[in-house]
């Protein structure tokens, strides 16, 4: 597999306190992160990541080592293992899910001409809870994922789609970003569950007018013979400029 999957109780610990999250990975979480706050404020901050809120009468250097000990101990907690045994289930699910599925997928982003990065096979996915939402590619080789399967091969669509942005060399274009949902989140999705329909399945908002726009060109490019992806991407570009007046970003 071009992906090997991956759990790291610490990072999946840290991503699930984060006060950025609203959900939790199962009742009663709430409970054991408040205690840790009730014991420690300012390592409660550290390790949610709200480190400058923990400043408050200690520095840096001291705040952090009694988060990494509290961290330590943390880690014999029945809710941390449960965390920790959780991921771990649910890599399993993802990693048989992809296999089943990754030469569908690859097998049609070749017959794009889309170009595999050289050192494909090496990349790692890191799972986190899938009851807390996570999928960003952190590098050419690392892929962070967790999320609930909302339809049939949920998790297998957007690691395709964390895929094409590496291929695409994590172009920051809107345009380039609209492809991959044509590509991934619509086309593949639609491949592999033999049904259902385009924009069924709303990615970010803001792109759903470039991929409406752009879908007839899209679909030529599926159905022709001969296919550059680069030049599709280029080509899409121009269109989009061409039809609003916008400069697309990366062109």
């Amino acid at each position: 597999m071009i992906f090997s999957f991956e759990t790291n109780p610490t990072y999946a610990f840290l991503h699930a306190i984060n006060m950025a999250q609203s959900d939790e990975p199962f009742e009663g979480w709430s409970d054991f992160t408040n205690a840790i706050w009730e014991e420690s404020p300012e390592v409660f901050y550290f390790l949610a990541g709200s480190g400058e809120y923990s400043l408050y009468g200690h520095d840096i250097p001291t705040t952090a080592a009694m988060a990494m000990e509290k961290l330590e101990r943390l880690k014999e907690d029945a809710s941390f293992k449960r965390l920790e045994n959780e991921v771990s289930e649910y890599r399993n699910f993802v990693s048989k899910q992809w296999s089943k599925n990754e030469g569908a997928v690859l097998g049609f982003f070749e017959s794009l001409w889309i170009e595999m990065p050289e050192d494909s096979k090496g990349m790692r996915v890191f799972l986190t809870h899938p009851k807390l939402r996570n999928g960003l590619t952190v590098d050419d080789s690392t892929i962070v994922w967790g999320h609930s399967e909302d339809f049939e091969n949920y998790s297998t669509v957007y690691l395709a789609h964390e895929f094409l942005h590496i291929a695409t060399a994590h172009d920051p274009s809107d345009v380039t970003h609209a492809i991959i949902e044509l590509a991934a989140d619509n086309e593949t999705r639609i491949r592999l569950n033999g049904k259902g329909e385009y924009f069924e399945y709303p990615g970010h908002r803001r792109l759903v007018e470039i991929e409406k726009l752009l879908l007839p060109f899209w679909r030529t490019y599926l159905e022709s013979g001969r296919k550059d992806f680069s030049n599709f991407v280029e080509e899409a570009k121009k269109r989009w400029h061409e039809a609003t007046g916008n400069q697309a970003e990366g062109s």
